[in-house]
């Protein structure tokens, strides 16, 4: 009888050894016009990568705007396409930001955006404002419809998910992790995280960098996080941009005035359980002042930020939620 609890318990140990061996595995390489970086720990040692790469490439035919042969292309040109599930899951989403921040959020501003040349690369040799007052006319969100999960847009209406939709890329392929039943992950892609459990080969949350916003690639991080099972988006003014007569011409579009956005806001980093909201709500503070930033997430508890503004002083400030010091390293 000793002998058989004896042989019992070490099968049991001999299982639970075995469950808890990890293998690292890491992928990167380029998607969507920007990077990806993915780390995932796996009992079998299993390879993704194929699956990752066929979930880039369904999202690229469904949103992507350099695709001629995407769904969002052929709608923006107002051809009656299938029903898609991202596009539909995409625009529900920006719907309900839209709401959320007032307005500071569209999915609507693809005809300024590209007017400025950030589609086309054509600038404009000068700027109109009267052009740019008809085009955001035509740019407001109320022009989409939704008529039995089919897209409905105006005549002049354009999409473009790009401020949201590297974010719901994080999400789409945590979900296929979760399905996997791969628990311990960090999903990067052009900046957005996503993360679950721990960095296992370090026995630690995964630590994310939060960088000082200025014009290299190689700045001091303004914040460390610990991060586990929440994703994180940093939006910002201080990369994509061109100066035309000395005046910043930021890729960043206040869906108000259809103008690059002026707010002393520089850089807005947000953690939510979504990554695809964190993303779209980042992008929105680009285009608050700093006043309505903290109205907005006294109202939304469940959100955390650091936002880097100048002060009426036109220092350098850094606005944290009061969660974020239980979570930072540095």
């Amino acid at each position: 009888m000793k002998l058989h609890i004896f042989l019992l318990t070490l099968l049991i140990i001999i299982s639970c050894t075995q469950r808890k061996s990890l293998f690292q595995k890491s992928y990167s390489g380029q998607t969507q016009g920007t990077f990806f970086n993915i780390k995932y720990f796996c009992p079998e040692n299993r390879d993704f990568s194929n699956a990752i790469d066929s979930i880039f490439k369904v999202i690229d035919f469904s949103v992507s705007l350099y695709n001629q042969k995407s769904n969002l292309i052929k709608l923006n040109q107002k051809k009656r396409i299938s029903y898609d599930p991202i596009i539909d899951t995409l625009t529900k989403q920006s719907i309900r930001v839209n709401k959320m921040t007032s307005e500071n959020f569209s999915c609507a501003l693809f005809p300024v955006i590209n007017y400025f040349g950030f589609y086309s690369k054509k600038r404009p040799a000068s700027i109109d404002t009267f052009s740019i007052v008809s085009l955001i006319s035509n740019s407001n969100m109320s022009n989409i419809k939704i008529d039995k999960d089919y897209i409905i847009l105006d005549s002049s209406t354009s999409l473009d998910f790009n401020a949201i939709a590297q974010g719901y890329t994080c999400d789409l392929v945590a979900e296929y992790f979760n399905q996997e039943e791969i628990k311990n992950y960090m999903i990067e892609v052009g900046g957005e995280v996503r993360t679950s459990g721990t960095n296992y080969s370090k026995k630690k949350k995964w630590r994310i960098g939060v960088e000082n916003p200025d014009e290299t690639l190689t700045s001091n991080f303004n914040t460390v996080l610990e991060l586990s099972d929440m994703s994180l988006a940093t939006s910002g003014s201080y990369r994509n941009y061109y100066l035309d007569n000395n005046n910043l011409i930021s890729h960043i579009i206040d869906p108000s005035t259809g103008f690059p956005s002026k707010t002393k806001v520089i850089s807005s980093t947000v953690l939510h359980k979504k990554c695809s909201l964190a993303d779209a709500i980042a992008t929105s503070f680009m285009c608050m002042d700093i006043e309505e930033i903290k109205d907005f997430l006294k109202t939304y508890p469940q959100i955390q930020a650091i936002v880097i503004y100048e002060d009426e002083l036109d220092n350098i400030s850094t606005f944290r939620t009061s969660r974020i010091n239980k979570i930072t390293t540095n």
